[in-house]
């Protein structure tokens, strides 16, 4: 591989040099770059600039963008965790799982009329009571962010943080919000709701054990937590200066 990288370098040299090709050493490195696969060096291949915003420092930038995330994560976990944030948001509402999920409308006035226990009203109940456990999780993906990390989703799309949080977090936060999920319906009495119905009606609910409904619940409720992310950093994004923070509006080019 040296002896290839050694006469590329010099191909590309010789090239620059008769001016047939390159017009600069840094043209030279450019196409001895793309000779050897690579975007350009100190590139992540990932298209996405690791540089700061003009007028930013890399130690604002990534201060920012962190005190922006900690505001975002807490917004969300505050949104979805209180009474009916999930239960009356059709954004993110739980709705019944398996073959039930197909009558759910039904299922829901049956719910409100007493007729299943208020099977559906404890799933999303439980997952309400469970997403208290993505603040902290997500505030220590914000600290353990290093300043790459931070420039390059500072930097990046629209939804390039929630997207860095899913990657690098989401099955510890699925991990973390299971048993919380599991004990929630329990107490709310859903597996038992949950059995009660089967039973009765085995031809319509299909197989659906606790472990399904714990795991389905605790899947719905990360994603509910990730889609209001994407959705505050999107607005954040957007308008910068309706955080109140002076850093992140600078941050963003609105300061």
């Amino acid at each position: 591989m040296r002896v290839k990288t050694a006469l590329l370098a010099a191909a590309v040299a010789a090239l620059a040099a008769t001016g047939a090709a390159a017009q600069s050493a840094q043209d030279a490195g450019a196409i001895l770059g793309g000779l050897l696969g690579h975007s350009g060096i100190g590139s992540s291949g990932s298209g996405t600039t690791t540089a700061p915003p003009p007028g930013v420092t890399s130690r604002e930038a990534s201060g920012g963008l962190k005190l922006a995330l900690g505001k975002a994560a807490e917004r969300v976990v505050g949104q979805l965790g209180q009474p009916g944030g999930f239960a009356n948001d059709p954004r993110v509402r739980i709705g019944l799982p398996g073959a039930l999920g197909k009558l759910d409308g039904l299922f829901s006035a049956l719910d409100r009329a007493g007729v299943t226990d208020g099977l559906s009203g404890k799933l999303n109940a439980a997952a309400e009571g469970a997403v208290g456990k993505a603040l902290p999780l997500l505030k220590t993906a914000i600290t353990r962010m290093t300043v790459t990390d931070a420039l390059g989703v500072l930097t990046g799309g629209d939804t390039s943080a929630t997207d860095y949080f899913r990657r690098s977090m989401g099955p510890d936060l699925q991990q973390a919000m299971t048993p919380v999920v599991a004990k929630s319906l329990s107490g709310v009495k859903a597996f038992q709701a949950l059995d009660n119905f089967t039973a009765k009606n085995s031809l319509i609910a299909g197989q659906f054990g606790a472990r399904d409904l714990t795991g389905y619940v605790t899947q719905k409720a990360s994603d509910g937590v990730f889609l209001y992310l994407g959705e505050q950093e999107r607005e954040i994004r957007r308008n910068p200066l309706g955080t109140g923070s002076k850093l992140i509006a600078k941050i963003f080019g609105k300061g």
